[in-house]
């Protein structure tokens, strides 16, 4: 197979990939079912921190993401949240955006501009970011750093 070839296969891969996450026709019952987030405790004790944090998402990837990510009290909101349209829309609590390190916390609705996720059991002092992430295409769609 010549180096041409290969290049525009690989090309072609990649596109369809990113763009499932804007292109896949779901049922309205898969995007409405909810995904338990598992949480899971180190033996040592996770100090759960009350501190309040905030940010503004921006969006990533040429994806749009907007609205107010806040921690306060073990919960996390959106507020006047959207984003682009995903099939596997996840939420995190990431480091400067790395998800591989980062903690899933739960599925986020695209168009539902108010949603809160419980925190308890989770130290939000070890995490400096609010990541929307496709699980799907494995793709970042934006993120809100946290101040």
């Amino acid at each position: 197979m010549n180096i041409k070839t290969l290049f525009i296969s690989g090309t072609v891969a990649t596109s369809l990939l990113l763009g499932a996450c804007n292109n896949m026709d779901t049922k309205k019952e898969d995007m409405e079912e909810e995904t338990k987030s598992e949480t899971k405790m180190d033996n040592k004790d996770m100090g759960e921190s009350k501190s309040m944090k905030e940010g503004m998402f921006k969006g990533e990837n040429k994806e749009k993401v907007e609205g107010k990510a806040m921690i306060h009290d073990n919960k996390l909101m959106l507020k006047d949240f959207q984003s682009s349209k995903g099939p596997d829309l996840h939420v995190y609590l990431t480091n400067d955006g790395d998800i591989k390190k980062g903690k899933k916390i739960d599925k986020v609705d695209y168009d539902k501009s108010e949603q809160t996720f419980d925190l308890k059991g989770i130290n939000t002092d070890e995490y400096n970011t609010v990541t929307i992430y496709c699980d799907k295409a494995h793709v970042t769609f934006g993120s809100a750093e946290l101040k």
